[in-house]
């Protein structure tokens, strides 16, 4: 008597997070994806000390029995390299939203206009990039709408040595050198609705990625397009996560009192033993005093 060959198991990297159930892109062919569903009981750390939203995230390596052509469940997470996670909004309590995982770049996408460049969030996210491990990558977009060849608020974070990159995806400025830096690897791309990203990504990508909105007339601020993180696999191996646009980020894990140094012109000037109270309120001052505002501290 025959028995029956039992289910393969395969690894993949998870593409898309729904409620209950994933989508993984097998590592055997990029071309495949299976609908998973998760035992939440048995890949969750019931020890940890802060829970998550969601067992798994975009860009988790996993370990998928394949139930049939285009469906499976999941029965390992294997061990995160990084993460890029923030407390999840609308939650009580110590819950994270983990955003992305495994990644090599945290591209902070930014616009120089409709909507205004913002620099309290773009701060937020290379201070959360930085503590977590992770290259940042500054991208400010909409360069077509520069007022004059001194409109460049990135300079800042170029002096102090951010990768930043001036693009734009109406005339094509910057977008070569963006992928060249990228190429074959896995970034997640985050900002406010608004500045561009799957704009950015569909310029990078070369092909239909998702809807693009417009700017909202009444707000000046982007219309929500993207609404779960996706990540998408190029042909070569390159990996971009695209997420939907955040209006809070709030950091994590991040003391206060060692905040200063993700600053380094302030660092530097501690260092040298001035006192931070009586430095003058210059921009640098500014930025951190707003991360930390808008972490109620």
């Amino acid at each position: 008597m025959m028995t029956q060959a039992s289910p393969p198991t395969l690894q993949g990297v998870v593409s898309e997070v729904f409620p209950r159930f994933c989508n993984v892109i097998l590592d055997q062919d990029p071309t495949k994806r299976l609908l998973c569903t998760y035992r939440r009981a048995q890949i969750i750390n019931k020890e940890a000390e802060w829970a998550e939203r969601s067992p798994v995230a975009p860009g988790d390596r996993v370990m998928v029995k394949v139930l049939g052509s285009k469906d499976g469940v999941i029965e390992e997470l294997l061990p995160r390299e990084n993460s890029i996670q923030r407390r999840a909004p609308g939650k009580e309590g110590k819950v994270l939203h983990t955003i992305a995982c495994n990644i090599d770049y945290v591209v902070a996408v930014a616009s120089l206009a409709e909507p205004q460049f913002s620099p309290g969030l773009v701060d937020r996210f290379l201070i959360a990039s930085q503590s977590a491990g992770i290259a940042p990558v500054l991208v400010i977009n909409k360069t077509d709408l520069a007022q004059g060849e001194n409109d460049t608020p990135w300079q800042l974070y170029r002096d102090l040595g951010i990768r930043c990159y001036p693009v734009s995806t109406v005339n094509g400025s910057g977008i070569e050198a963006l992928q060249t830096l990228l190429r074959g690897k896995t970034s997640v791309f985050c900002g406010h609705s608004g500045v561009g990203k799957t704009s950015l990504l569909h310029s990078l990508f070369g092909e239909f990625i998702g809807k693009i909105g417009a700017i909202s007339k009444a707000t000046g601020k982007g219309k929500h397009t993207t609404t779960v993180s996706t990540l998408i696999q190029a042909a070569n191996g390159t990996r971009f996560i695209d997420t939907p646009g955040i209006k809070e980020f709030g950091l994590f894990n991040v003391d206060p009192k060692e905040l200063i140094q993700y600053f380094p012109e302030i660092y530097q000037l501690q260092e040298q033993h001035l006192q931070y109270d009586h430095m003058p309120r210059y921009h640098s001052y500014e930025r951190i005093k707003a991360a930390l505002e808008d972490e109620g501290r």
